[in-house]
């Protein structure tokens, strides 16, 4: 062998533990970074996985109908409220039918032309909203 060849391998022999001291750090640290990446890649496509599950779920839950007493209720069609709540309601239509029938007096004629106007004016409306309708319903 020549002499830088065994000048080397001397050199190798001697730095022996330090050298493999830090190919173990290296290896350590490698195999650490590789672990820290594997957990995030885990942990996202978990996370990524539940909020699509969640977010599936909500849509299930969003597109389901409201069966809750609350809904089912209807304002008085069959004529249940209370004896002291209809007569409430008696008396605040009998107001409010005074009320119109004073200003009507004032009024005169103008009053029944609008009222007539008003009334037009609701009749175009509806209609518009039934062809809206039925146009949002041939899409």
């Amino acid at each position: 062998m020549s002499v830088e060849k065994m000048n080397y391998y001397k050199e190798q022999k001697t730095h022996r533990k330090e050298n493999l001291a830090k190919e173990k750090r290296r290896k350590q640290a490698r195999r650490a970074a590789w672990t820290i990446l594997g957990v995030v890649v885990a942990v996202g496509l978990c996370g990524a996985i539940g909020l699509t599950g969640y977010n599936t779920y909500k849509a299930r839950e969003a597109a389901k109908p409201d069966y809750s007493a609350s809904s089912l209720v209807i304002g008085d069609a069959a004529g249940v409220l209370s004896t002291e709540e209809a007569a409430e309601e008696v008396e605040l239509g009998e107001v409010e039918a005074e009320a119109g029938e004073a200003e009507e007096a004032e009024a005169g004629e103008p009053a029944a032309e609008e009222a007539a106007d008003a009334a037009e004016e609701a009749a175009d409306a509806e209609e518009g909203e039934a062809e809206a309708a039925t146009e949002a319903a041939k899409e």
